[in-house]
């Protein structure tokens, strides 16, 4: 009887331990193989999701009759739209090999400790970032009227 048990309980067990660390095996991998391309993705802010990309509203809309731009709105807004994606790109440049840097030193045996140092680099290159997001938010609702401004905020 025992061996009855024993032996069906005893290959299950053998067979799950083997297929978990099989997955944790496929896991590091990819994990290790992460490319700068992917992180270029991602975009360099702290608060995602809750802010409006004000520049991309403002383009969507530029040509609407309700939005009814002028041509010196149009230059002004132009200006800050450049800049802020400019700004954004240059510190996404910066980030993106620092956060590659950290997720290969973790597969690599470096410890929390270690990547401390890079990890606050990036949380300050974000926060840097997410001001620069804030700034864009308030110049380009400075230039807009305020029908202009609830023109956007019901897109």
């Amino acid at each position: 009887m025992i061996k009855k048990v024993f032996i069906p309980v005893a290959t299950a067990l053998a067979l799950s331990l083997f297929c978990v660390n099989g997955m944790a095996e496929n896991a590091v991998p990819a994990a290790k193989n992460i490319k700068i391309a992917e992180l270029k993705k991602s975009p360099p802010f702290l608060i995602m999701g809750k802010m409006p990309h004000m520049t991309k509203q403002v383009m969507q809309a530029w040509d609407k009759p309700e939005f009814n731009l002028s041509e010196d709105q149009k230059s002004k807004l132009l200006v800050i739209r450049q800049e802020t994606l400019a700004g954004a790109h240059e510190l996404a440049m910066k980030i993106n090999p620092l956060e590659l840097e950290v997720a290969s030193g973790i597969f690599s045996g470096k410890t929390p400790e270690e990547l401390a140092p890079l990890v606050q680099k990036i949380a300050a290159l974000k926060a840097e970032a997410t001001m620069l997001h804030l700034r864009c938010i308030v110049r380009t609702t400075d230039v807009l009227d305020d029908n202009q401004g609830k023109f956007l905020k019901s897109m």
